[in-house]
Order: structure tokens, then C-alpha cells, then sequence
């Protein structure tokens, strides 16, 4: 039997590059959109559609040419919409759309973990939000995945937190729950091949929970070297410079969000990586040096 096609919208972002590297090592036929014809997918070997993906008549195209009847849907707040909960309700339902049109048989939309939950200030939830309820009317054979806090934010050098030998920062020490992108893609995987039992339903993707001095003895641990945790600013700051990310983070910290737990989501995933495992996983600094040092 040829392997099923699946095509991942944003393929090459901080989510859509290692969702696309879950769902190929799963099996899949995987089609990756990306604006640029000299893009990496090729040689991750993931098929590259050159597409805006928050362009319907791009979008129409790409559902075309590939044959895709499965998706993994992506949009992105901060940078694609701009900052614009409006301009990023519009791209996604667009995608939803896009996808009922084409027939396609699966659609899986990345949400966010207690996004209902978040207080009025958290902008970057609202069209998540919207777009969920959205998905249940259209029409479309849906399921949603709701992640946590990414350890890829723990280098984000676009972010101004490039990850350096001897610290790890984020935006609180407090204890907060984790995931890796890649277990995004692994949980898509299983959710593809199970349609359905998922279709119409969510699972939210925690992987490990706990503070910033335990990342720290985490990544300490797998380096062999001496780890300070640090804030990546100071809290007032965050709440100054951040005000959106600020009330996420108080979630988190007040309210101890997510709901979910790393215990559930290992129902499904059982080998979900930990801190030490994502450390492994990642490999490198941000300036590229192994972060296991080389016998």
C-alpha cells in the first residue's frame, strides 16, 4: 500500500519542521508548504510545496497538487498574523475551508492547552479559541491537538534566547509543563493512523513537568556541565515588554495550567520526552556545539 500523504502547513517553522520529521518517520508520505523554492524540506525528506499557506488560492492549489486528504494546520499569531487574533482567525479558517473544499479526510489543528481558560489580556488565545469552535461547525472531519510550553523556547535565539553552554533562561522559574514539537508530530501521527477513534475529539500534549532549576539539573546532567537557571528578563519586564506572554505565564503560574499531565499524554505517547530526553533530542547549542561533549 503507498504511504498515506499528509500535508503540513508552516513546514518549516519551529512546530511544522519537526511535526513533518514525526509524521515521515511514522511513514507517511509527508508535503510541507513553504514560501521559498530553496527551502531545507527536501533534504529532511519531506516533499516542498511552494505555498503561502495563509493564502486560500495558494492553499487550493497545494490541496491540488499533492492529493493530500490528510493536514496538519498551523497558524501563527506573532509573526504570519501579525500580532492580529482577527488576521489569524481569517488564515485559519481559510485553511479549514481550503481543506473541507478539497475533500480532505483528517484535519488536525494545533490549538493550545486550556486555551479558553486565559484571561482577556492573552491575546495570542483568542483566535485559537475561535478557531476551535469554528472547526466543530464546519463540517469538516477534525481532531485538535492542544500543546504546552515548547523546550524549544528554551533556545530561541529569534526570541533573544539562544541556548549557551553553563545557563538555561526562560520567562519563569516556576514550575511549568513542557513539550517537545516533535512529540506534536508524534502524537499527529497516531492520530492519523487512528481516525476513528479521534475524529472529533482533543488531546492535549504535555510531556514533563517542572521548574527551571530542574531544566537546568536536566540539561547539567546530559552535558556534564554545572547549569544556572536564569529569567530571560525580569518579571516586571515580562509584564512591560510582553504583556501578552505575561498573563500566559501567570496562567501557569497561579493557576498551575495546564490541566492536562505529563501522565495522560504518555497514555498515548509513552516514550514523550522529558527534559533530559529533549536536551538529547536538540543536540546542539545555539552557536552549534554539541551539547553532549564528544569522547
Amino acid at each position: 500500500m503507498p504511504a498515506e500523504k499528509v500535508l503540513v502547513l508552516n513546514a518549516t517553522g519551529k512546530v511544522g519542521r519537526n511535526v513533518c520529521r514525526a509524521l515521515r518517520e511514522a511513514g507517511f508520505d509527508v508535503h510541507g508548504t513553504t514560501r521559498s523554492s530553496t527551502s531545507p524540506l527536501a533534504s529532511w525528506g519531506v516533499k516542498p510545496v511552494v505555498c503561502n499557506y495563509t493564502s486560500r488560492a495558494d492553499l487550493d492549489r497545494a490541496f491540488e497538487r499533492t492529493g493530500a486528504k490528510k493536514v496538519f494546520v498551523i497558524t501563527d499569531y506573532f509573526r504570519a498574523a501579525k500580532s492580529k487574533a482577527d488576521l489569524e482567525f481569517q488564515q485559519g479558517r481559510d485553511a479549514i475551508d481550503a481543506a473541507r473544499a478539497a475533500g480532505v479526510d483528517h484535519l488536525i489543528f494545533m490549538s493550545v492547552a486550556d486555551a479558553e481558560s486565559f484571561d482577556e489580556h492573552t491575546e495570542h488565545m483568542k483566535a485559537k479559541v475561535a478557531l476551535e469552535k469554528y472547526l466543530s461547525q464546519s463540517g469538516a472531519p477534525f481532531s485538535i491537538l492542544r500543546p504546552c510550553a515548547f523546550f524549544e523556547n528554551l533556545d530561541d535565539a529569534a526570541n533573544w534566547n539562544p541556548l549557551k553552554k553553563g545557563v538555561v533562561k526562560f520567562l519563569t522559574l516556576k514550575s511549568c509543563k513542557y513539550c517537545a514539537t516533535y512529540d506534536i508530530g508524534r502524537a499527529a501521527a497516531i492520530l492519523f493512523r487512528n481516525r476513528a477513534e479521534w475524529l472529533g475529539k482533543s488531546l492535549d500534549v504535555i510531556g514533563w513537568q517542572g521548574d527551571l532549576s530542574q531544566v537546568a539539573a536536566a540539561l547539567s546532567k546530559v552535558s556534564g556541565v554545572p547549569v544556572k537557571a536564569k529569567l530571560a528578563m525580569p518579571i516586571f519586564l515580562r509584564r512591560l515588554l510582553l504583556n501578552d506572554l505575561h498573563h500566559m505565564f501567570l496562567y501557569y503560574e497561579e493557576q498551575k495550567g495546564p490541566r492536562g499531565t505529563p501522565e495522560a499524554f504518555k497514555r498515548i505517547v509513552p516514550d514523550a520526552l522529558s527534559a533530559e530526553d529533549w536536551f538529547r533530542f536538540h543536540g546542539r547549542y545555539a552557536d552549534g556545539t554539541p551539547i553532549v561533549a564528544q569522547a
